[in-house]
């Protein structure tokens, strides 16, 4: 049924008026032909009322309208079922599927995990609309600092993620200072910043999103321990060394 209504459904006002006219011409093509005697002043004057353009119009009207709603209420849906609310990034589900099919398509690239340093201390001192305001801000930043075909999306909480097509472990090193400085939350008072620690892992080939989920979420927890606000790179030929 989605798909017919894919189909049918019209995309803009030229559309509509396309496949109105081909159905208005399937409609009629149907020979629908209602005749009705109106009474007139001299018996021998009778008069045939052709009844079908004047039913199929509104008919056809009323179809496309509810089939354009009904594909609205799919994207939105899907919208829904896809996005995360707050940041407006992809959600968990959704970034795990696309990462996947672009690490399938191309072959490489490099899978960054990034969590909000201190961020219940964020929560506890400041409130948690200051929280809400932090995860926003830094939805931003991300999409401001990584490349534009890059897959991003916030894995839940105050963790988030990044999938970048044909980068290599040296550019995500590059990209670590920018990504791990201080990032200013414009909507609370005060001064509030936050800043990120992130794991990074590249893909040359042959590995599986899972495996470099495990290899960064490794290099996540060791820029952690040595100190926060900053990018660990954890590469496989050092784990298979290990």
């Amino acid at each position: 049924m989605s798909r017919l209504v894919n189909l049918v459904a019209p995309r803009s006002w030229r559309d509509a008026l396309a496949k109105s006219l081909v159905f208005l011409l399937l409609v009629n093509a149907t020979d629908f032909l209602v005749k009705a005697s109106v009474p007139q002043p001299r018996p021998d004057w009778p008069r045939e009322v052709v009844t079908t353009t004047l039913v199929a119009v509104p008919f056809v009207a009323l179809v496309m309208t509810i089939l354009h709603r009904q594909r609205t209420l799919q994207r939105t849906l899907s919208m829904l079922a896809t996005t995360d609310m707050l940041t407006g990034l992809p959600n968990r589900r959704a970034f795990m599927d696309r990462a996947r099919r672009a690490l399938e398509r191309e072959g490489t690239g490099v899978l960054l995990l990034l969590d909000a340093d201190h961020f219940k201390r964020i929560n506890d001192q400041w409130g948690h609309g200051a929280g809400d305001a932090a995860l926003v801000a830094i939805g931003t930043h991300l999409r401001t600092v990584l490349r534009p075909d890059g897959i991003l999306g916030r894995l839940g909480g105050e963790e988030f993620a990044a999938f970048l097509p044909f980068a290599s472990v040296r550019d995500a090193h590059h990209l670590g200072h920018r990504l791990c400085a201080p990032i200013p939350v414009v909507e609370v008072p005060g001064g509030l910043s936050v800043t990120l620690s992130a794991g990074a892992a590249g893909a040359d080939g042959g590995a599986t999103l899972d495996r470099l989920i495990a290899l960064a979420d490794r290099a996540l927890y060791s820029a952690k321990a040595e100190g926060r606000a900053r990018l660990h790179v954890e590469e496989e030929e050092r784990d298979r060394a290990a």
